[in-house]
């Protein structure tokens, strides 16, 4: 008799963003009949994931200002949690020009804690319940609000539901107060509630064609400052990683993030004569033919640059552990081909892959982490 190691024969549980089955946002209740998977990947549904009935109401959801309201979800898909915001619009049916502000962050072990998925019941329970306000400087009226999510594990994908809610309470009377360091305005005149809440942090916005991609599958987003408001929440045991590529505005809706103009840099000023090559020097060489000297305040142009005789520098060399390789789709989680290691495809073309956590395998075929664990048995 003797011993011997298989391959991962009992599957814990199977992190994929391909199957139809997330979570949901329960309560608030919200529009339509949304399905549970991401935004799609070039932006086309966002907001709220366009749809036929995307903003049939459903419930019309009442929070008086400053009382406890609840965020719940139905399914178990949790993907190892990640982070989520909270946020309104004054828009009843949002666009991708609508302006979306926070008004909670959650960073880390939303909506779970859990290392991997709860289980495969897309009406299962288990999911974390969370505890939000409408903050004083929100005027009453009708809004829509949003609850947004980046999940730790899987695909780079951003998901999204909407709700349609109503704001009631408050009064004339005007009183500031200060929380968290930040002056609010409390009972205030609809005017002064709508210029305090313009000050609210914008959403973020990431993995839908804006350029900004949340870090590497297993990591969790850290909300940027710009972005996470001072009404936070924080969950889960690793420290939350930036964001990566343009993501100085993430909150702009992806058609708008595209049709931004670049700024064109100022024209050359012309060049000084240049002096006279020397007998080292070739009269065609590249050194003496482009190169010039240009006032400090001139924007050089690149036809300026003389090229580089000089070996380039081999590249540092990857710490232990990393290897390269080469992708198609910017943002997307790939598989390293022996499944051993994940990484996130950068605006290059190129990936870095990390070892997979241990008890894990990348399978190239889902393109997910399988969390397994090896069943030894006696041949």
């Amino acid at each position: 008799m003797r011993y011997s190691t298989l391959r991962p024969l009992a599957l814990v549980a199977v992190i994929t963003t391909t199957a139809s089955a997330h979570i949901i946002m329960e309560n608030p209740v919200p529009y339509g009949s949304p399905d549970s998977n991401p935004l799609l990947p070039d932006g086309s549904d966002f907001p709220c994931k366009q749809s036929e009935d995307v903003y049939k109401v459903v419930k019309q959801n009442i929070m008086p200002i400053g009382q406890p309201q609840t965020l719940s979800f139905i399914g178990q898909a949790t993907h190892g949690g990640g982070s989520c915001q909270i946020s309104l619009t004054t828009d009843k049916e949002p666009t991708k020009d609508s302006v979306w502000k926070v008004i909670e962050s959650i960073e880390g072990g939303c909506p779970s804690n859990h290392p991997g998925n709860l289980g495969d019941d897309p009406a299962g329970r288990g999911t974390e319940k969370y505890n939000f306000s409408i903050p004083s400087m929100i005027p009453p009226g009708d809004y829509t609000l949003a609850w947004t999510w980046f999940n730790k594990i899987g695909n780079r994908e951003m998901y999204m539901n909407c709700a349609p809610v109503t704001v009631t309470g408050g009064t004339q009377r005007l009183k500031r107060f200060t929380h968290h360091g930040r002056r609010h305005v409390h009972g205030a005149p609809a005017s002064k509630r709508a210029e305090a809440m313009a000050s609210l942090p914008d959403m973020f916005v990431a993995n839908i064609g804006t350029g900004c991609a949340t870090a590497e599958s297993g990591t969790t987003l850290a909300i940027p400052q710009s972005n996470i408001g001072t009404n936070v929440k924080h969950g889960g045991d690793d420290t939350p990683v930036p964001p990566v590529g343009s993501c100085g505005q993430s909150a702009a809706a992806p058609a708008a993030a595209a049709a931004a103009e670049p700024v064109s840099a100022p024209p050359a000023q012309p060049a000084p004569p240049q002096r006279a090559p020397s007998p080292a020097e070739s009269p065609s060489s590249p050194s003496s033919s482009s190169s010039s000297s240009a006032p400090s305040s001139a924007v050089t142009s690149i036809a300026a640059i003389p090229p580089s005789t000089a070996s380039p520098a081999p590249p540092a060399p990857l710490p232990a552990g990393l290897t390269t390789g080469t992708c198609d789709t910017p943002g997307k989680s790939v598989c390293s081909p022996d499944g051993m290691g994940i990484g996130t495809c950068d605006l290059q073309g190129k990936v870095i892959y990390a070892k997979a956590p241990t008890g894990t395998r990348c399978d190239a075929g889902l393109g997910v982490l399988v969390l397994a664990e090896k069943v030894g048995r006696l041949l």
